[in-house]
């Protein structure tokens, strides 16, 4: 069983006050920050305009701290599954006041069955002329190539992750051909995204992505390593002293025990 003192590294706190210091103290660490509310799968539009009226308030404080700091969103914490257009309300809210403040909104990426409606809702921010919005892409999904090769016209941000969610075998690859699918994602999206996110604790495939980067020309500015807060520090320390841009994911809320329990059983596996 978790407990909260074991989960203390992974969060950085239940309340919004406690992430924002986080946040400034790496800030001046020469690190970035993504802000994440935990919670996922609300059952009532009641729960989900609570959450999206909370990460209103975090791109608040970002703005009044002068955070180097963007804010993570999971559609399914805002009524993704109680209503589609629900959803979309409040995501084009809160990325509209994002884009007011100069910062940016990554749309994390949960479950397989969400993924089309994910890309779906992502398309109607970019129509809308909205671009301070990122997707994370997970490559262990056998659909995120091709999702890669139907995204490029849009030259989006992206951020290339493994994936932890449990997903049925017909969805993901196989464990030993990961590896692989993520360089790939990683060579793709080099190709055609205006901004690449790593976001992995793996040195063989940090080092190799590095490789790919270079060789497709990617300037630093335009791409970024990320890290999940308390999961390899050591990491960061080396990813900094290269010179490599970082951004570390600050979670935090009173609702952390399934984001820590995927990430307990991924460090496990390690």
């Amino acid at each position: 069983m978790l407990s909260r003192r074991s989960a203390r590294r992974l969060i950085g706190g239940e309340g919004l006050e406690s992430a924002c210091e986080l946040s400034a103290e790496l800030n001046s660490e020469g690190k970035r920050v993504t802000l994440g509310l935990l919670g996922e799968d609300v059952a009532s539009e009641k729960a989900a305009r609570t959450i999206a009226g909370e990460e209103r308030r975090a791109l608040e404080e970002i703005e009044a701290r002068g955070l180097d700091a963007a804010l993570s969103v999971k559609l399914s914490a805002l009524g993704l599954a109680v209503d589609e257009e629900l959803c979309f309300e409040l995501l084009l809210a809160l990325v509209a006041a994002a884009d007011e403040k100069g910062s940016a909104v990554l749309i994390d990426m949960e479950h397989s069955n969400a993924t089309g409606a994910t890309l779906r809702l992502y398309r109607r921010l970019r129509e809308r002329g909205l671009d301070n919005v990122g997707l994370a892409l997970q490559a262990r999904l056998c659909r995120t190539l091709d999702d890669i090769r139907d995204l490029a016209e849009l030259s989006p941000r992206v951020s290339i992750c493994k994936g932890s969610y449990e997903e049925a075998a017909q969805e993901v690859v196989p464990a030993a051909k990961v590896h692989e699918r993520f360089l790939r994602a990683v060579s793709r999206s080099a190709d055609s995204a205006s901004l690449v996110g790593i976001s992995t604790h793996d040195r063989d495939l940090i080092a190799e992505s590095r490789r790919l980067l270079s060789l497709a020309g990617r300037a630093r500015a335009n791409y970024e390593f990320q890290t999940l807060l308390g999961v390899d520090p050591a990491l960061e320390i080396e990813l900094l002293e290269a010179g490599e841009p970082l951004r570390v994911y600050v979670p935090y809320g009173e609702d952390w025990y399934p984001y820590v329990s995927r990430r307990t059983a991924r460090i496990g596996k390690r």
